[in-house]
C-alpha cells in the first residue's frame, strides 16, 4: 500500500508544470473573438509588451510581469487616470404602459445614435438583444430584467437598472482619450500549459486568451 502511495504522489508531483520566466516568456496572441489582433511578448527580463486591437481602436501598452504560482501578474508602466465624468444624461423617462421598453439615444451633439449594440441582462444572464434604428431608438420587449447595457465604440458604456418605467431619452457621452488605452494594475492571468487566460470578464462579458505562438 505505502509503494502505491509513493508512486501516485512521484506522478502527481512529476505532472506539475513547474512555471519559471523561462518556460512562460514568448509570444502570445488571441484567436479570433472580439480582440482578435490582440498579442503579448512577454521578455525574460520580466518586461513585456502588448498590442491591443478591440474592434477598430488599438495601440501598445509596456510593463512588467511577474509570475504567482500558475498566474501572471501584469502591470503597465502608466496608469488610467480616475474619470468623474458620468456615463450618459438621461433626459427624460416615463412610463407609457406599452407592451416595450424603449430607449430614445443620441450622441454628445444631440444627432441619432444609430447602430448602437443593446444587451439586456436577467440574473447575469444575456435575455435579449437589440440594436438602435435609423431614429437611435432602441427597443426590448417588457419583461422582468436586472439591466440594460448600450455599448457603442468609442463611447461610455450606458447602464439602466430602472424596471419601472418603459421609455428613456438618453445623450450619451464621448470616452475621453485617457480611455482609448488598456491598462493593467496587478491584473491577474491564468497560465494554462501554453494558454494565458484572462477571467476577469470585462465589459463585453467574454473571457480574453492568448495563445503561444513563438
Amino acid at each position: 500500500m505505502k509503494k502505491i502511495v509513493k508512486i501516485s504522489l512521484l506522478l502527481l508531483l512529476t505532472s506539475c508544470t513547474v512555471y519559471n520566466f523561462r518556460t512562460i516568456s514568448g509570444r502570445y496572441r488571441t484567436k479570433g473573438g472580439f480582440e482578435w489582433g490582440s498579442s503579448i511578448i512577454l521578455k525574460q527580463d520580466s518586461n513585456f509588451v502588448y498590442n491591443w486591437q478591440i474592434g477598430g481602436l488599438f495601440g501598445k501598452e509596456t510593463g512588467k510581469w511577474s509570475l504567482k504560482g500558475n498566474n501572471l501578474i501584469l502591470n503597465s508602466d502608466f496608469h488610467r487616470l480616475k474619470d468623474t465624468t458620468p456615463n450618459f444624461y438621461l433626459l427624460d423617462k416615463k412610463i407609457n404602459n406599452s407592451s416595450k421598453i424603449e430607449l430614445q439615444l443620441y450622441f454628445s451633439d444631440s444627432t441619432e445614435l444609430i447602430g448602437a449594440n443593446g444587451l439586456m441582462f436577467y440574473d447575469t444572464d444575456t435575455i435579449f438583444k437589440s440594436v438602435s434604428d435609423t431614429i437611435g431608438l432602441m427597443t426590448f420587449p417588457k419583461q422582468d430584467y436586472d439591466s440594460i447595457k448600450i455599448s457603442f465604440i468609442g463611447l461610455k458604456d450606458i447602464v439602466i437598472a430602472d424596471s419601472t418605467n418603459d421609455y428613456f431619452k438618453i445623450v450619451s457621452v464621448d470616452f475621453p482619450v485617457d480611455y482609448m488605452f488598456e491598462y493593467f494594475e496587478n491584473e491577474v492571468w491564468k497560465i494554462r500549459g501554453k494558454r494565458l487566460i484572462d477571467k476577469t470578464k470585462n465589459e463585453y462579458y467574454y473571457e480574453k486568451r492568448f495563445y503561444k505562438i513563438e
